[in-house]
C-alpha cells in the first residue's frame, strides 16, 4: 500500500494514495448534524451554553464533554494522533490497539498449531495471518498450504479455554469447511490463538464499526 499522510475533519490519519484499505481497517465516520441533537447521546443532559456539543471520532455521535472526554488513538481508522470518543468506542478502541500492539505480527510470523480440518485430516500445522491480515493460511508439514479468507468465516467459537486464554478454536467458513485448531506445548502457542479469536471478532460481520470485545472475550 502506498500510504499518505491526510488531515480530516476529525485529525491525521494515513490512507492509501489509491483508495485502498487494509483488511480491518475501518471508514472514517461522518459526523452526525448537531442540530439533530439537543441532548447528549450518553447522558441525555441538554446542551446549552455551559454543555457543549463534541463529536466522537470513531462512531460520529454527538456527546457532551463528560462523556467523550478521553482521547484515544482508534488505529484502525489510521489516526496518528488520540482523538476525542465517546466512552463506549473508548473501551472498543483499546480493545482492538492491543490487537495491532501485542498480536498483529504474532499472527503474520505464524505458529505451529495441531489442526484438524473438515475432511478429518489431522497434524501440525503451520498457521498464518497472510498479506494485510485477511487470509488465514495453515501449511502442513507434508501437504499443501491450506487458505481461507477471513471475509469466509461464517463463524467461530472456543472449544476449550484455560485460565490463560484460548487453548483449542473452531472455525467455520463458507463450502462447509471447518477447521479446529489447538495449542501444542509451547505456551506461545496460546497467545497465538488469544491473537486469532480477536481477529476473528473484529472482522465479524454486518456490525464492523461497532464490534468490540464481548463477555466471552478474556483478552
Amino acid at each position: 500500500m502506498d500510504m499518505i499522510l491526510v488531515k480530516s475533519k476529525s485529525g491525521m490519519r494515513m490512507v492509501d494514495r489509491n483508495g485502498k484499505k487494509g483488511f480491518l481497517e475501518l471508514d472514517e465516520p461522518a459526523w452526525a448534524p448537531d442540530e439533530n441533537f439537543r441532548a447528549c447521546s450518553g447522558c441525555n443532559t441538554s446542551f446549552d451554553l455551559f454543555k457543549r456539543k463534541h463529536h466522537c471520532r470513531r462512531c460520529g455521535g454527538v456527546f457532551c464533554g463528560s462523556c467523550a472526554t478521553e482521547k484515544v488513538i482508534p488505529m484502525r481508522l489510521r489516526f496518528i494522533d488520540p482523538v476525542r470518543m465517546c466512552g463506549k468506542c473508548q473501551k472498543i478502541a483499546k480493545w482492538e490497539n492491543d490487537y495491532f500492539n501485542n498480536y498483529q505480527k504474532k499472527l503474520k510470523a505464524g505458529e505451529e498449531l495441531n489442526v484438524e480440518t473438515e475432511k478429518g485430516e489431522t497434524g501440525l500445522g503451520t498457521v498464518s495471518l497472510g498479506g494485510d491480515g485477511g487470509l488465514l493460511q495453515i501449511t502442513f508439514q507434508s501437504g499443501p498450504v491450506v487458505p481461507i479468507l477471513m471475509d469466509e468465516v461464517t463463524s467461530f467459537r472456543v472449544i476449550e479455554e484455560g485460565s490463560n486464554g484460548v487453548h483449542m478454536l473452531s472455525i467455520d467458513s463458507f463450502g462447509g469447511r471447518n477447521l479446529k485448531l489447538a495449542k501444542t506445548e509451547r505456551a506461545e502457542t496460546v497467545v497465538f490463538l488469544n491473537g486469532l479469536r480477536k481477529a476473528l471478532r473484529m472482522s465479524a460481520k454486518p456490525d464492523h464499526q461497532r464490534t468490540g470485545p464481548s463477555n466471552n472475550d478474556a483478552t
